[in-house]
């Protein structure tokens, strides 16, 4: 067997992207946008946050979620992910006062209406999300909707 000679052997640190979804900075935005445009009181649950943004990253998945709202919540929707990403941008964004954090719900404030803001205005970004958000609305899919779902899953995947 011949054998490798590692004298010769190097290595050199090169650029990779980071993917788009896992940038704490999107994710940031991304939830902003969630909590204003399809949240009451622009607060929401984690869940909730999962559910939209998970229903954001496909056509199919933002398929799904319309058929599970006008089918007034009685069809089942596939198991949405729960993204590490969003959950490390959540604790960015509270540690950085984007967003609080109070009674198991995550409440838009005043530093991430500021970036809201200038989402909007900018007229050239988010523009597809912002679309999908609005037809969602702010009270088509409520807190109680998505824990019951869960509990059927609970109950029939247990």
């Amino acid at each position: 067997m011949d054998e490798i000679n590692i004298k010769n052997l190097t290595f050199s640190k090169k650029p990779i992207s980071v993917p788009v979804d896992y940038r704490p900075a999107y994710k940031i935005a991304l939830i902003c946008l969630i909590l204003r445009f399809s949240c009451i009181g622009d607060k929401s649950s984690l869940l909730k946050l999962h559910l939209i943004s998970w229903s954001l990253k496909s056509r199919e998945n933002k398929k799904q979620l319309l058929k599970f709202i006008q089918n007034n919540k009685s069809k089942e929707i596939s198991v949405w992910g729960i993204e590490p990403a969003l959950n490390r941008a959540l604790q960015l964004a509270v540690a950085d006062s984007f967003f609080s954090y109070k009674s198991s719900s995550y409440k838009l404030e005043k530093k991430g209406a500021q970036l809201l803001k200038k989402i909007i205005d900018s007229g050239d970004i988010f523009l597809e999300e912002i679309e999908f958000l609005k037809n969602i609305g702010k009270k088509s899919l409520t807190e109680k909707s998505i824990q019951e779902l869960t509990n059927k899953w609970r109950l029939f995947n247990d």
